[in-house]
């Protein structure tokens, strides 16, 4: 159920609707708005007056408005406006505007089962109520014109959503200025020397110099008991009446006030121009037609920048009302009468429906989210995690049906729909025919093999108010594609990013087996026809660092990865002695932690490298070791985390963990005594201890 907006019209606040409510319902509404607020008008950069700022504002208004639908095409709404604002720094301070009216009519396409787009139009007669007396002002009376569009998504058959988004594009004749000439005339003397209303005044009264094209946009939930909305507005100043700004120049500048143009040529005519934000819901209680409303308008731009042409923007309004429909066309009661059992109901017509499971061809192995498609249709079907699929309501005739699955190659099926078809002996359940969703959810076989489930019991009793469903059930069968996949990838040089030529990759594949490849000119290398799964590559060059690193290969796709070696260093900072492996920068942990910090990674990287390329070298115990801080348990425990820390990243960079021990020895192996802070830090260190060699 619609109601009415701020002008009287079905719709959002400030928006109208490219439609209205059923044909011949009458609508009401009664709505309030006020704010309050400080420095609004009146600031130090735009003060009225010398020395007057730092204003007080309140305003408060209410809106009488009704609309009925004599059409299916056709709404006419009205709006009765009062209100009045108060300024402790205006003379007079209270301004009061009685009898501001709009009448309207709108046109737009009647609303038609799944019509998603409407567009319509609308005119407004803009009555502006005179100043210093009773009565309208004929020269003020102005007039809005508005292109309507709605998006309603309420009535999707397929992708239905609470969901309406409106857009209004219109101009606004505006001539409220001429309300005021002859009070402005009398305060210059004459109408060549007219004294402008201070913007107090301007405000108050709701005086604009120009027209405006008006933009709109806007968005409502429509929920059952609520419909929140948001909507945004801009009204940007047309000058058709060719006012000139600054006739008293003196004047307009001690008010603080810019002109349009002056404005523009400055750049910043967007924020002297009104635009909204409304924030708001309508609630659908227990009573039928009644909706009571409430908003929150805030004021985006014109509400600090002020020009002569335009009344200022409130900063924020809030706007609480109510509104009621009912249909003045009166319903005819229903009448019962004797009768009514004697009437010949003509049975519903038959109906025909194909059903099937699309399998793996030689096995029983389901095939899910296939897309079975009849010939000749642009819609399909999409399988259910059993494969099964089941058409929507079908004539008479021979199908050929395509079947479309990933990993499998495109097969076909055919079905005859007969007249004289059985009716499975059962009823078997099934979703409503829709042709972009699986409609059933049992699919028998036909056959002496048909599963036990659906053995035949005994017939159903047809309802006659039923139409009688006779099914044809297929068998589709899909060829499996090969699962093998191929594995791609390119070996960069970490520092340049080129790719490196003649690098030895030796990959051990998902089923244990292993390949060895060398990387072409440009650092690419592929290997083909790949079992999927997860593969480790070890590359080694003279000139490189050896690096280990592990690629997932998918089934029937290109898997490719990047493996970044960094150049052997010039002198080495790992040397292997007789009895153990020397290296020249220390291990670095974190603080009282086994976490090893990012600064060690290039020194383990030289390690990792020299035990590959070392194969001779069976075991090595991998030492940590502390200084005296702390308790001789801790510390034992903590060079123990530590050397297991080095092992595992060792390890995880292709060195064989049966080769490495991790054994830590607390503080009780110093290098030197813990009485210095050098020498303890000589003490905190990893070592490594060569425990076997092969002869």
């Amino acid at each position: 159920m619609l109601h009415n907006n701020f002008f009287g019209g079905t719709g959002l606040l400030r928006l109208s609707e490219a439609g209205s409510a059923a044909v011949g319902t009458f609508r009401v509404s009664l709505m309030s708005d006020w704010f309050t607020t400080s420095d609004f008008l009146c600031t130090s950069s735009h003060p009225c007056g010398a020395g007057r700022t730092g204003d007080k504002s309140t305003h408060f208004g209410t809106t009488a408005a009704l609309s009925v639908t004599p059409l299916p095409y056709l709404e006419v709404f009205g709006s009765f406006r009062s209100y009045a604002n108060s300024n402790d720094l205006g003379r007079p301070k209270l301004l009061q505007v009685l009898g501001d009216s709009i009448l309207g009519v709108r046109a737009f396409m009647p609303v038609t089962p799944d019509r998603l787009f409407r567009f319509g139009g609308e005119a407004q007669l803009l009555l502006v109520n005179g100043t210093g007396g009773v009565g309208l002002d004929g020269g003020g009376t102005g007039a809005r014109l508005r292109g309507l569009a709605t998006a309603d998504f309420t009535g999707q058959r397929e992708h239905k959503l609470p969901l309406r988004l409106h857009a209004n594009l219109g101009y606004r004749l505006d001539n409220s200025g001429k309300v005021v000439e002859d009070t402005e005339a009398s305060r210059g003397g004459s109408a060549a020397t007219s004294l402008p209303i201070t913007r107090i005044e301007r405000f108050g009264l709701g005086i604009n110099r120009v027209d405006f094209f008006e933009i709109g946009l806007g968005a409502e939930g429509v929920f059952k008991n609520v419909r929140p909305f948001i909507e945004y507005t801009l009204d940007a100043p047309m000058n058709r009446q060719s006012y000139v700004c600054n006739k008293n120049k003196a004047t307009t500048q001690a008010f603080g006030d810019d002109c349009l143009g002056a404005v523009t040529q400055n750049g910043i005519g967007l924020s002297s121009m009104p635009s909204h934000l409304t924030l708001g819901a309508r609630g659908y209680p227990f009573l039928a037609g009644f909706a009571p409303m409430a908003a929150l308008d805030i004021g985006i731009t014109g509400t600090s920048k002020f020009i002569e042409e335009v009344a200022p923007t409130p900063p924020w309004t809030l706007y609480i009302g109510f509104g009621y429909a009912t249909d003045i066309v009166p319903v005819a009661p229903v009448v019962k009468t004797e009768t009514i059992e004697h009437v010949t109901q003509t049975p519903p017509a038959p109906e025909y429906y194909v059903r099937g499971v699309v399998h793996e061809q030689g096995a029983t192995t389901p095939v899910s989210e296939a897309v079975v498609r009849a010939q000749g249709q642009s819609y399909g079907y999409a399988t259910s995690t059993e494969g099964k699929f089941e058409t929507n309501n079908l004539p008479i005739g021979s199908y050929t049906f395509t079947v479309h699955a990933a990993g499998y190659k495109d097969g076909t099926c055919t079905a005859t729909v007969t007249a004289g078809g059985t009716a499975p002996a059962a009823p078997v359940a099934t979703l409503a025919p829709n042709p972009f969703v699986t409609a059933g959810t049992t699919v028998p076989t036909s056959g002496p093999t048909a599963p036990a489930a659906f053995a035949p019991t005994a017939p159903a009793v047809q309802d006659p108010n039923k139409p009688k469903v006779t099914y044809v059930d297929i068998d589709c069968p899909l060829e499996a594609l090969p699962r093998m996949g191929n594995l791609t990838g390119t070996v960069k040089d970490e520092k340049s990013g080129a790719g490196i030529g003649n690098v030895s990759l030796t990959v051990t594949l998902a089923d244990g087996t292993t390949k060895t490849i060398t990387t072409d000119g440009s650092g690419a290398f592929r290997i083909a026809d790949t079992q999927p799964g997860e593969v480790t590559i070890k590359a080694e060059s003279d000139k490189y660092m050896l690096a280990t690193q592990t690629a997932s290969v998918k089934p029937r796709e290109d898997s490719n990865t990047t493996i970044t070696l960094t150049p052997r260093p010039k002198t080495s900072n790992v040397v292997i002695t007789g009895q153990q492996i020397v290296i020249r920068q220390q291990i670095h942990f974190e603080t009282d932690s086994a976490v090893i910090k990012s600064d060690s990674n290039g020194i383990l990287a030289e390690l990792a490298d020299a035990l590959v390329r070392a194969p001779k070298l069976k075991r090595v115990e991998i030492q940590g070791h502390t200084d005296n801080n702390g308790t001789a348990e801790h510390n034992m425990e903590l060079s123990q985390r530590r050397a297991t820390s080095v092992r595992e990243w060792l390890t995880a960079h292709g060195v064989e963990g049966s080769r490495l021990d991790a054994k830590g020895y607390g503080q009780t192996r110093p290098l030197a005594p813990n009485v210095t802070e050098r020498n303890r830090a000589r003490n905190r260190r990893v070592q490594f201890q060569i425990v076997e060699r092969a002869q």
